[in-house]
């Protein structure tokens, strides 16, 4: 979340920077999108989901031709629906208290994009159609939480199995929209996006279950499908400029130092006998983060369900 808070931070400030060029050198893009699972993903109703897609576009080719393209990369991101398993008994009699097993689905791309446009930088509205190619990943993970941390203190709170269920395939497909300029630094967009996808492995939250009498949850229902895949956007797009500030003239007489002395302070003469650094202590503990361990803490227990755990079933594709 940090990462995607920073990339809208500096998408925002090279908005700031519109100056008086007239022809957009480059395009960003930031949009949010409903993933909606296609062709036998659907009928395993694996379930949708919703996520972020971020963007770059090259200037048009030719500029000032309605028909034109662009070229550029694309990446969504896309967290599906989770379903929880409570009450789960923990192999360590000594931890108080039961367990919760969370299993979420979600979904990766990175794709190629090719933009065919009608209409120039000067007009309002611009229909376009992309095309795209690329990797397309499906993930089935779990988070094993206990439900009472805190008289727990000699355990790790949680742990998250990533991979119980992946899939890695190639897309590619295309998808049809419509932007909309409001001024010379933000377009608005809005479309539609269909890729195909080859076979692979995918879970169904509704295929996830608790074996029966026992603390172990079952991953091993997965389907080998096709991997099809809608996206309905909506979004922004900033345009960004060859020049991005205007010069200042300056009326003072240019200077004539060498600039050798560009980064020398030569008016404060360096002291010949270096200061001596002090190594100060830190006399508070550092705490460690969810999930990993400093040299500086005792090593948390690890925490598993009774019996086996995970029930994976060699769901990898």
């Amino acid at each position: 979340m940090r990462s995607i808070k920073n990339t809208l931070f500096v998408l925002c400030a090279a908005a700031s920077l519109n100056a008086n060029a007239q022809e957009s050198k480059g395009y960003l893009g930031i949009g949010f999108h409903t993933a909606c699972p296609q062709s036998e993903l659907k009928d395993i109703k694996y379930d949708d989901g919703y996520g972020i897609n971020l963007s770059y576009l090259s200037s048009r080719y030719p500029s000032k031709s309605m028909l034109n393209f662009q070229v550029g990369m694309q990446m969504d991101f896309a967290k599906m629906q989770s379903k929880k398993i409570e009450n789960l008994d923990l192999s360590d009699p000594n931890i108080i208290g039961t367990a919760t097993i969370t299993a979420t689905n979600s979904m990766y791309a990175t794709m190629g994009v090719v933009r065919l446009n009608w209409g120039t930088d000067d007009d309002k509205f611009v229909p376009y159609v992309n095309f795209l190619i690329g990797n397309r990943q499906y993930n089935t993970r779990q988070r094993l939480q206990l439900d009472k941390v805190s008289q727990n203190p000699d355990y790790q709170s949680d742990t998250t199995t990533r991979h119980i269920v992946y899939t890695s395939r190639l897309h590619y497909g295309a998808g049809i929209g419509c932007s909309y300029r409001l001024n010379k630094s933000f377009s608005l967009e809005s479309g539609i996006t269909y890729t195909f996808g080859d076979k692979g492995a995918a879970l169904p939250l509704r295929n996830i279950k608790q074996v029966e009498g026992t603390s172990q949850v079952d991953f091993s229902d997965y389907k080998i499908v096709k991997t099809d895949m809608l996206l309905i956007n909506v979004g922004f797009r900033i345009h960004l400029f060859q020049q991005y500030q205007t010069p200042l003239e300056s009326t003072s007489s240019p200077t004539t130092a060498p600039t050798t002395t560009r980064y020398k302070d030569v008016n404060t003469p360096r002291t010949s006998t270096p200061t001596p650094r002090t190594n100060t202590p830190r006399t508070t503990p550092s705490t460690p983060t969810s999930g990993s361990t400093k040299s500086s803490s005792p090593k948390k227990t690890p925490i598993s369900t009774k019996g086996a755990g995970a029930v994976k079933g060699g769901g990898k594709g």
